[in-house]
Order: structure tokens, then C-alpha cells, then sequence
């Protein structure tokens, strides 16, 4: 099922209008590499994350750092060591504006590399079909760049909230399962543009180098913007799944589920090349329960638990995936109206569960597929007040 053309234009959507001045886009790649040496497979990330580019175009304002307004007054008062400017000394909350590129391995000692640039430097090569920032190419069909963060960096700048090290990528691409926008209100939108994405090429992650193989690169796509991001935040999706059925790999198969939107979620499913829908109309509700728990720790440790039950007239569809709490860590976006507010995601690439897809006979149940599912993307997270 190859994606469509009619939805290239989205690839090549930047924040616009009032959303340049308050609002956010996030690109989200991510897929499986193979380590060279050892045959370990790790789930990889890339992410671009754009927040109020017309702010501060030229410097890069990360709003967790804190600012100062003191007055002239205020700072004779501080000069002469009087408790006057304690009081008179106010912190200015601003808001964040800036490019983040973020990229990393989910997995066992797991990490995330972070760098942050201002919004003038991210540049669209119309004869290229592409955009680039510092080091990193995005374009239609690669991806191409590098992320180092040294330890000075972290001792000077501790608002990167991420590790010490490096990572350079390679990749070509191939989006051959699309959906179109899941969510597009007021502004907001969330599309999975690549619910099922072939990666090929090479990743370096502190020396090690994998190979990403297209056909075992489990990979994913997607792009969502607008003014709020979205809390609590819920998103599960893969596209290696194994029928149980009849023992074979379906490789024509993937989903992807995101929200909350308006406290629900979207959901993406495709069988074997056939696409589900699961929208609320006014003739055919849709009734969905979702779930984020921990369980309690067993031989292989703690765990977090997504269950997901969708009920439509005419379809059914069970989700149960779980992630070891070991191989998952917290990703951190500031959110546009700042004030400190922070949007922190715990997520893992190792998710590993089954999903079930029913079809409604009158009053009963036909099972279309029973599936396993591996290197699943698994991620949970709500707005946090830094500070507070």
C-alpha cells in the first residue's frame, strides 16, 4: 500500500500565522538498527521539535532557564547586600522559541542526545526538496545528521535534560503504509504520514555502528502541530506483528493510536493492506476505554501496562502492550505558552503485546486476526509546572 501523494504536503508544512508566535510542530521518526559487532537490535528516535519560531528567531530561548528583572533601584539594592531586592527581584517567565533536534536509543541503558538552535536556522532547499539545520537533513525520502553533547555541555547548561554523548544517521526511506490526518481541528493537527516506514542505512551511537535493514527497520512516521500540546498524552503504535493465528509475519500490517484529543483517541489500523476505520459519525459511535498502569513486578521486573478496547457497529479492537520500565526513559518538550509548563513523556521502543481485531455478526464476534507485537512504540506523559 504505498502512501499517497496527496499528502506531501504536509511534509512540508511549517508553523504558520499565530501558531509561529505560540505553537509547536513535532517530527517523529524512529526505527530498528542492528548492531554490527554483537547482532543487538535497538529501536532508535529522531525527533524535530519547532516551538514559536517568530519569538526569538535569532537565539534560542529555552524558557526552564531562569531570568531575572531587576531595576535599576533593584540592583543597588543588591549591590549593597540589603534584603530589599530579595523582594524587589522578580523572575520574568518567558516563552520558549527554538529548533530542538532530539535524537536517541530507547532499550537498556537507553539515551537521548539534545540540541537546541534558533528558528532562523531552519532552512527549506526548495530544487532539494528538503530542510536543514545545522548538521541535519530532513527531506521526503532521507534523513541525514549529527547530535554530540559533551559533559562540559551539561555542567554549563543543565536545561538540555539529556546525556553525554554522540549520534550521526544516514537513511533513506520509504513511507509504504499512510494515513491521512487522524486529528485536524482549529489548527491542530496529527497526521501518521508513515504508519509503516522502510529505513535503510547506517547509525553511529558512541562508536557503535548498526545497520538499519528496510524490512526489519520496524519503522515509523509522523507529524503533529498546533497551539496546545496534548495531555495526558497516549500513543502506542507498531508495524511488527506476527499472526498467532497462522504463525506468519504480516507484513502489510501496522497501527498506530495517539490522544488525547478532546479525551479521546485516533486510531490507525491496517490488515494485511486493508484499512480500518474507526471514526465517530452520527450514525456509528465510537466507544473507547483506555488504560496506562503499572503492574506489579515479576521475574522480569516492573512493567507498564497499555490497553486499549475500541467498539465500533461493525469492528472490534483489543490492544494489551507492555514495556519494561528499565528500557524506558523521559523525554521533555516545553510547551508554547511557557510559563514553565513542561510536557513530559515517559516512553520505551520495546513494547511487546498482542492485538485482536474483530468483526460484529448480529450479536456475535468473528476474530479477523489475533496478532503478536513487537518493538512496539509505547509512550505516556502529561504537563508537568517545572518548579512547582
Amino acid at each position: 500500500m504505498a502512501a499517497s501523494k496527496k499528502y506531501q504536503r504536509y511534509e512540508h508544512y511549517l508553523l504558520r500565522g499565530k501558531l509561529r508566535h505560540n505553537g509547536y510542530e513535532r517530527w517523529h521518526y524512529s526505527f530498528v538498527g542492528v548492531n554490527n559487532q554483537t547482532g543487538e537490535e535497538r529501536l532508535f528516535f529522531i525527533e524535530l521539535y519547532v516551538v514559536n519560531p517568530a519569538v526569538s528567531p535569532k537565539e534560542a530561548v529555552i524558557a526552564q532557564k531562569s531570568k531575572l528583572s531587576m531595576s535599576n533601584n533593584d540592583l543597588q539594592y543588591t549591590l549593597a547586600g540589603t534584603d530589599s531586592a530579595n523582594s524587589a527581584a522578580q523572575e520574568v517567565l518567558v516563552q520558549p522559541s527554538y529548533v530542538l533536534i532530539k535524537a536517541g536509543v530507547f532499550g537498556d541503558h537507553g539515551k537521548q542526545f539534545n540540541r537546541f538552535l534558533p528558528s532562523s536556522q531552519l532552512q527549506w532547499n526548495k530544487s532539494e526538496a528538503e530542510f536543514r539545520i545545522g548538521e541535519c537533513v530532513f527531506a521526503d525520502d532521507h534523513l541525514s545528521g549529527f547530535v554530540r553533547v559533551t559533559p562540559r555541555d551539561l555542567h554549563d547548561y543543565p536545561e538540555f535534560l539529556c546525556n553525554a554523548g554522540a549520534m550521526d544517521w544516514k537513511l533513506h526511506f520509504e513511507k509504504s503504509i499512510a494515513s491521512a490526518p487522524l486529528y485536524k481541528k482549529k489548527g491542530s493537527v496529527w497526521i501518521p504520514s508513515g504508519a509503516k516506514t522502510l529505513y535503510g542505512g547506517v547509525v553511529h551511537i558512541d562508536g557503535a555502528e548498526y545497520t538499519v535493514v528496510p524490512r526489519k527497520s520496524s519503522g515509523y512516521l509522523d507529524r503533529q502541530w498546533g497551539n496546545v500540546l496534548k495531555s495526558p498524552n497516549f500513543h502506542i503504535s507498531s508495524s511488527n506483528l506476527t499472526s498467532i493465528i497462522s504463525g506468519r509475519a504480516l507484513p502489510d500490517s501496522c497501527f498506530t493510536i495517539s490522544g488525547e484529543y478532546e479525551k479521546e483517541l485516533k486510531l490507525f489500523v491496517c490488515l494485511e493492506g486493508e484499512v480500518l476505520e474507526f471514526k465517530s459519525s452520527t450514525f456509528d459511535k465510537m466507544v473507547e476505554v483506555h488504560d496506562c498502569s503499572e503492574m506489579p513486578p515479576d521475574a522480569d521486573g516492573e512493567k507498564l501496562h497499555w490497553t486499549v478496547s475500541i467498539h465500533k457497529k461493525k469492528q472490534v479492537v483489543d490492544i494489551d502492550i507492555f514495556c519494561k520500565t528499565s528500557e524506558m526513559f523521559v523525554r521533555e518538550y516545553e510547551a508554547p505558552e511557557g510559563n514553565r509548563r513542561v510536557l513530559k513523556v515517559l516512553g520505551g521502543g520495546t513494547g511487546f503485546g498482542e492485538i485482536r481485531i474483530y468483526k460484529k455478526m448480529r450479536k456475535d464476534l468473528e476474530l479477523l486476526e489475533h496478532a503478536h507485537v513487537a518493538d512496539a512504540l509505547c509512550e505516556y506523559g502529561t504537563i508537568d509546572e517545572v518548579g512547582k
